[in-house]
C-alpha cells in the first residue's frame, strides 16, 4: 500500500511535504527551512518581511505619518525583500542536498509489524516477533550484513508483538513482555546465537507492554513501567492504557526477577530508559495517568541508581513527550527526539533536547524539519544522530513517513537524510558493524485506514 502523495502547487511534482504555516503542498525545490520547520516561499518571505519592516508597520500609540519620503523608503524595503526572496533555486534558503543514501533490503520472510531488532556480537541482526494488531508472531529471522539477506532461525516459544529485547553481556538476547491475542504478557525467553535456540526463563512479576528493558553495568536487566493488564469487562476488543510505576530487576545468573525497593515516582507508558556512563539509568517522559479523561504526556524525568536500588526525581524536559527516541551520545549526554504530545497525544513533536548527567540540565538540540513520533533512530560513533520513519500526527490524523533526518553535533542542526523505500512507523533500527543502519519492519498508517503491518527493510549509508 503506497502513501498517497500530494502535488507541489508550484512545480507540480509529487511530494509529502507541506508548509507548516498554511499547509500548502511543497517540494524540496521550493521548501524553505525556517526556525519552526519547512515553509512555502510566500510564508517564508512574509516572515522575513515582517522582521525588516516591523518598526514601520507596528501600530503606535501616537499617530505616525510617513510622508512621501517615508513611503518611498518603505516601498524600497519591501521591494528589496521580495527581490532577495526570488526563486528558491537561486537563494541561500535552498535546502541542502540529502546526507547519505538508502538502499532496499529484501523483505523479511515471516515477520511483519512492530518487531524487536538487536545487533548480535557476531555482526548479524536478530529480528524477533511482530504481528498484526494484537495478534503476535513467534517468527525470528537473522540478517547477514555481508550477504545482505534474511535467514529464518528458530521461532520464539511465545508469539508476541510490542515486546522489548536486550543483548546480554554473554551475547544472548533476552526478550520479555508484549501482547498476543489481546492478552498482555509477562513471559520472558532467551535466544542463544550459538545454538539458534530459545529458552523460556522466569516470567516478570507483572505483564508489560510499552515498557523498557535496560542492561545494567553489572549484567542484570532493569524493566520499568509499561501498561498494566486491563481487567475491565469487555476490554478484549482493545487495550486500555493503564500506565504502571513498577520496576524489577532480572538476575541473569539466578534466573530470577526481583521488584526494586521502590517503584518509579510516576507511572509511565512508552517512556525511555538510557544507561548513563556512571551506571545509573535516566527515565524520561512517557504517557502518564489520564488527566480529566485526556492522555497526559510527561515532561518529568527520574534516575534509577542501582547502588541504592531506588529512583529519584530529576529535572523536567522542556517538552512533555512519549513514544520518542532517546540516544546516548559519545560525549556521555543523552538526546531525546520527537515523540507525541498535545491534548490526548494528538500532535507529533519536532523538538529535540539533550540531558547532561554532570549538571542534570536539559538544553535544546535544534528542531527537526518535520515532526515525528514512533520513529527509528541510531547514533553513529562520531556523534551524528539518524532519525527515520515514524508518524506525522496532526489533530489525531496519522500518516507514516518515509523521510529521515540526521543531526550534526558540531553544527547543531538537522539535515535531510533522504527517503527510505518504505514508509512506516514503529520500526526498529540497529547500527551495523560497517557503519550502515538497518531499519526493520513497522506499520504503515494513513488517515482513515487501518494500520498495515510491513515486512520491508531499508539500509542507510551515511
Amino acid at each position: 500500500m503506497a502513501t498517497q502523495a500530494l502535488k507541489c502547487e508550484r512545480h507540480g511534482e509529487a511530494t509529502r511535504l507541506t508548509c507548516v504555516e498554511c499547509g500548502t503542498p511543497i517540494c524540496p525545490k521550493c521548501a524553505v527551512r525556517t526556525d519552526v520547520g519547512l515553509k512555502c516561499e510566500n510564508d517564508a518571505r512574509g516572515a522575513e518581511l515582517s522582521k525588516e519592516t516591523l518598526a514601520l508597520l507596528r501600530p503606535s500609540r501616537t499617530p505616525m505619518y510617513l510622508g512621501a519620503a517615508g513611503v518611498v523608503v518603505l516601498l524600497a524595503i519591501i521591494g528589496l525583500v521580495f527581490l532577495r526572496g526570488g526563486d528558491s533555486t537561486e537563494t541561500s534558503t535552498q535546502p541542502l542536498p540529502a546526507v547519505g543514501t538508502w538502499s532496499p533490503v529484501p523483505d523479511l520472510v515471516s515477520i511483519r509489524g512492530t518487531t524487536a531488532t538487536v545487533l548480535l556480537k557476531d555482526g548479524r541482526a536478530l529480528a524477533a516477533g511482530g504481528g498484526v494488531g494484537q495478534q503476535g508472531l513467534a517468527a525470528a529471522e537473522l540478517f547477514d550484513p555481508k550477504a545482505g539477506v534474511w535467514q529464518s532461525t528458530a521461532p520464539m516459544n511465545q508469539a508476541r508483538r510490542g515486546h522489548t529485547a536486550v543483548v546480554l553481556g554473554d551475547g544472548r538476547v533476552l526478550v520479555a513482555g508484549g501482547i498476543n491475542e489481546g492478552e498482555l504478557l509477562n513471559s520472558a525467553e532467551i535466544y542463544d546465537p550459538a545454538t539458534s535456540k530459545w529458552t523460556t526463563v522466569a516470567p516478570m512479576s507483572v505483564p508489560r507492554l510499552g515498557n523498557t528493558l535496560t542492561l545494567l553495568a553489572n549484567g542484570n536487566v532493569l524493566a520499568t513501567g509499561g501498561t498494566a493488564a486491563d481487567t475491565a469487562p469487555g476490554s478484549g476488543g482493545g487495550q486500555t492504557i493503564r500506565p504502571d510505576a513498577t520496576a524489577e530487576i532480572y538476575n541473569v545468573a539466578a534466573n530470577k526477577w526481583t521488584t526494586t525497593s521502590g517503584g518509579m515516582s510516576t507511572p509511565r507508558f512508552e517512556h525511555s530508559a538510557t544507561l548513563l556512563d556512571d551506571g545509573r539509568v535516566l527515565i524520561a517522559g512517557g504517557q502518564g495517568p489520564p488527566i480529566a479523561g485526556n492522555t497526559a504526556a510527561l515532561k518529568s524525568t527520574e534516575i534509577y541508581d542501582p547502588a541504592v536500588d531506588s529512583f529519584r526525581k530529576s529535572n523536567d524536559m522542556t517538552d512533555a513527550r512519549f513514544n520518542h527516541n532517546a540516544l546516548k551520545l559519545p560525549d556521555k549526554t543523552v538526546m531525546v527526539v520527537g515523540g507525541a504530545g498535545g491534548t490526548n497525544g494528538d500532535t507529533s513533536l519536532a523538538t529535540a533536547e539533550v540531558f547532561d548527567p554532570s549538571t542534570g540540565g536539559w538544553t535544546p538540540a535544534g528542531a527537526l524539519t518535520g515532526s515525528r513520533t514512533g520513529a527509528a533512530a541510531a547514533v553513529f560513533p562520531d556523534g551524528r544522530v539518524l532519525v527515520a520513519a515514524g508518524e506525522s500526527v496532526t489533530r489525531g490524523s496519522r500518516r507514516s513517513l518515509d523521510t529521515a533526518e540526521i543531526f550534526n553535533i558540531e553544527k547543531k542542526e538537522w539535515q535531510s537524510a533522504g527517503k527510505m523505500n518504505c514508509p512506516r512507523s514503529e520500526a526498529s533500527a540497529v547500527l551495523l558493524g560497517d557503519g550502515t543502519v538497518l531499519v526493520v519492519a513497522g506499520d504503515f498508517a494513513a488517515p482513515g485506514q487501518q494500520p498495515d503491518p510491513k515486512g520491508c527493510a531499508d539500509r542507510y549509508h551515511p
